[in-house]
């Protein structure tokens, strides 16, 4: 079968792209695939052969025009591509209007999931409980900085963390502490898109992510919790490897634990979903309540990526993995006349290890 890894993109999260194709590459069965690689550098130029294996390897590649292409005889593609104009819908749609079978979601559910105010407002539709936020348009940041400053002040206490709406890997992401923070903050995210969000920061909180793989029968993992001090940011996901992810049977009790997998599920389906996602929670220690922090429809695939491990963990090995995803480009995509109205995760649809 000829695959076509697609990797690299213009997104600030280009390199964490990079890192995951090459471990996706490592773990394709040569016997089973004639891996094409294709690169798009940061300047958006999609490149020939050569240096697609420059780029995978680290190299300067010259400045390229071209655009758009698939190496011929490509009979499915693999999009390793994280944040905007990759992982945002727009690949897929073009993917889509080829009938080219591809690794994850399609254009509808990468779009909803990408843009995480939008996200908000679906999930809370579906009565799944999310983390209140505030939105900020660059438009009106840009019309008048204090208006918004105040707005913001009277809606949310501090601290408090500024995301952009549409990236991912912790990219752009500031807590802060104060209006003067604040304000850096928010010029740091709009340097990412036209809008960001505000979230409140909870002060004793634990974090869980759940990784679904899609299928007949969804595996859904068990929830792993990330142990670090300090909030997870893009320097302890990708470079100091400190945070850990502690997966057990009994690290929470066993019905809250099914709830979070059943809520996975449920998110899952409400915004279209498909082949593969990561679901991330935050459970206040104090209170016991939990919300849906957000979920990643091309999680990344690095050594210390959570997704990969989350799926090992509880069963199903990085080489399987792959097969299995690649096996789903060719099964076919929710529509909006899918059913979609919260199902129950039943215990023989699951597998824990």
């Amino acid at each position: 079968m000829v695959l076509t890894l697609l990797f690299g993109g213009i997104s600030a999260e280009h390199e964490i792209s990079l890192r995951s194709a090459r471990a996706v590459r490592e773990q394709l069965d040569s016997k089973k695939y004639d891996v094409r690689l294709l690169g798009i550098s940061k300047e958006g130029g999609w490149l020939g052969a050569q240096d697609s294996a420059r780029l995978l390897a680290g190299k300067e590649v010259a400045p390229c025009s071209h655009g758009p292409y698939l190496p011929e005889g490509t009979e499915v593609v693999f999009p390793v591509l994280h944040g905007p104009m990759g992982e945002d819908g727009t690949i897929q749609g073009w993917l889509e209007l080829m009938n080219m079978p591809f690794v994850g979601s399609g254009c509808l559910g990468s779009a909803l999931a990408m843009d995480k105010s939008v996200a908000k407002h679906v999930l809370r539709s579906a009565n799944i409980p999310v983390l209140s936020w505030s939105d900020v348009s660059r438009s009106c940041w840009q019309k008048n900085r204090g208006e918004v400053l105040d707005e913001v002040e009277r809606e949310r206490t501090y601290p408090c963390f500024v995301k952009p709406t549409c990236l991912g890997s912790s990219v752009g992401i500031s807590r802060v502490e104060d209006r003067a923070q604040l304000h850096d903050a928010l010029e740091l995210a709009f340097q990412f898109g036209t809008d960001a969000l505000v979230e409140p920061a909870v002060a004793k909180m634990r974090e869980f992510e759940i990784a679904i793989l899609d299928g007949e029968h969804p595996f859904v993992s068990l929830p792993g919790e990330i142990v670090m001090d300090g909030w997870y940011d893009y320097d302890s996901k990708y470079q100091t490897n400190e945070a850990k992810l502690v997966i057990d049977d009994d690290l929470l009790p066993p019905r809250l634990a099914d709830g979070l997998r059943d809520l996975a599920l449920q998110a899952f389906r409400v915004l279209r979903l498909s082949g593969l996602a990561r679901v991330d929670f935050l459970m206040d220690k104090s209170t016991g309540r939990y919300v849906l922090n957000e979920v990643n429809t091309m999680p990344g695939f690095t050594s210390i990526s959570m997704y990969p491990k989350l799926m090992e963990k509880t069963g199903v090995g990085f080489t399987e993995l792959c097969d299995r995803l690649i096996d789903l480009a060719f099964v076919g995509r929710p529509d909006g006349e899918s059913d979609s109205a919260k199902p129950k995760v039943k215990e023989s649809e699951m597998s824990a290890g």
